[in-house]
C-alpha cells in the first residue's frame, strides 16, 4: 500500500504542477515531463510486470510520443503538451491508454467549450489576474495540459501499474 501512496504522490504532483503551470503560463516546463519519465523507471521495478508488459509500457509511451509529435507539427498541441502526453503514456498499458485518451478528450472538450463561452461573454478588461487575462484573451491557445493532467489523474486509479501496487 505504501508503494501505491508513493505512486500517487509522484504522479499526482507532476500532474498538478503541469496543470498549474499550463493554466498560469501556457507552458509546461520540460523538467515535469523528465521527472515523470524518470519516476516511471524508478517505480517500475517495484511493480515489475514482466518483460512483455514492460515492453508494452515503452510502446505506449512511444506511440504517445509519435502522436504528440504529429499533433505538435500540425499545431494542434504545444510542445509541452506533447512531451507531457509521452511521459504519461509510459505509465499505461493499451487498455489504460484508451481510458486516458477518452478521459482527456472529454475533459479537453469541456475546457474548450468553457473557453469558447468565456471568451465570448467575459469582458477581458474585468480579468485582473494576468493568467486569466492571457487565457481568455488569446483565442488561438488553450491550456491542454489541464485536460492531460485531469485525464491522467482519473485514469491512474484503474491503471495496471496502480492496481499492481495496491496488490490487486
Amino acid at each position: 500500500m505504501f508503494l501505491a501512496f508513493i505512486i500517487v504522490v509522484i504522479f499526482a504532483s507532476a500532474m498538478f504542477i503541469a496543470a498549474f503551470k499550463d493554466a498560469t503560463t501556457m507552458t509546461i516546463p520540460n523538467w515535469i515531463s523528465l521527472a515523470l519519465t524518470a519516476s516511471f523507471f524508478v517505480v517500475i521495478p517495484f511493480v515489475w510486470p514482466g518483460w512483455p508488459d514492460f515492453g508494452t509500457h515503452i510502446l505506449v509511451g512511444l506511440a504517445f510520443f509519435l502522436g504528440g509529435f504529429a499533433m505538435f507539427a500540425f499545431g494542434w498541441l504545444g510542445g509541452g503538451d506533447a512531451k507531457l502526453m509521452a511521459a504519461t503514456g509510459l505509465w499505461w498499458q493499451w487498455a489504460d491508454a484508451t481510458v486516458y485518451v477518452l478521459n482527456t478528450t472529454l475533459i479537453g472538450a469541456a475546457i474548450a467549450l468553457g473557453l469558447i463561452i468565456g471568451r465570448k461573454f467575459i469582458p477581458v478588461r474585468i480579468l485582473t489576474a494576468p493568467w486569466a487575462y492571457k487565457m481568455f484573451k488569446d483565442e488561438k491557445k488553450m491550456p491542454y495540459g489541464l485536460a492531460l493532467a485531469a485525464g491522467a489523474l482519473i485514469t491512474l486509479p484503474q491503471s495496471q501499474i496502480f492496481l499492481t501496487a495496491v496488490g490487486l
